[in-house]
């Protein structure tokens, strides 16, 4: 008797295990959906590189293993819903300097981290209500401009990054804002240039240009920096 209700609840718990991974999987399959249409809406026929980049499946974050190890540590430290991560390039405000940064995103913060032997150390923390505009241009780069509202008291000036897995990254930043407006693409070509603030000193220019070549950030003779893309 023991044995055969046994048994009977094994095969009860296998039933709600497979109904339990087949709802899950269906979740994860309707929101992968949902933020491909989103993609879709913001960067179709916009962005040189939206066919290419949204053919792979959305994660929740582009982490190695350290990374990862990492993150898990930085977040132990905060209230708030971690969102996605990914290895980014900053450049300096002044001179251009490319620096490694881990970004990290929240419900509540964007944070770019340095990343240190046995741990994250923070550089920079916008929270997401402070940020009015997400520049790109329509190249195949991934270049990526965050215009800060001066009205953050800790606020340094505009954040210039290279982000590979721009558009998903993208995509689910504005999934998370809800607001559609902070994105705009800018066209690249001649004369094309883009500004963005340095607290208390005067705008910095970045120059957009139209290249068939491999997209690349770089810093030109003029002390302005070039996206080609």
């Amino acid at each position: 008797m023991f044995i055969k209700a046994t048994n009977k609840l094994r095969k009860i718990h296998m039933i709600w295990k497979n109904k339990r991974y087949k709802i899950s999987q269906d979740l994860k399959r309707k929101k992968q959906i949902e933020m491909k249409m989103l993609a879709e809406y913001l960067f179709k026929d916009k962005k040189c590189s939206y066919d290419c980049d949204t053919r792979r499946l959305f994660m929740i974050e582009r982490l190695n293993s350290l990374e990862k190890y990492l993150k898990m540590t930085f977040m132990r430290t905060l209230n708030e819903k971690y969102l996605f991560g990914v290895r980014v390039v900053k450049f300096d405000r002044k001179g251009y300097k490319r620096r490694t940064r881990l970004l990290i995103l929240t419900n509540k913060s964007l944070y770019l981290n340095q990343i240190l032997k046995n741990k994250l150390k923070p550089k920079e923390k916008i929270p997401l209500d402070f940020i009015k505009k997400l520049e790109v241009t329509s190249g195949r780069d991934n270049f990526l401009l965050i215009k800060i509202s001066t009205q953050y008291k800790h606020n340094k000036g505009d954040i210039i990054l290279e982000v590979p897995y721009l558009i998903e990254f993208v995509t689910k930043f504005i999934n998370i804002s809800g607001n559609y407006k902070l994105l705009n693409i800018n066209k690249l070509g001649a004369n094309q240039t883009l500004l963005h603030d340095i607290k208390g000193s005067k705008s910095g220019v970045i120059e957009l240009k139209e290249d068939n070549s491999t997209p690349s950030i770089t810093k030109n003779k003029n002390k302005s920096l070039i996206v080609r893309g």
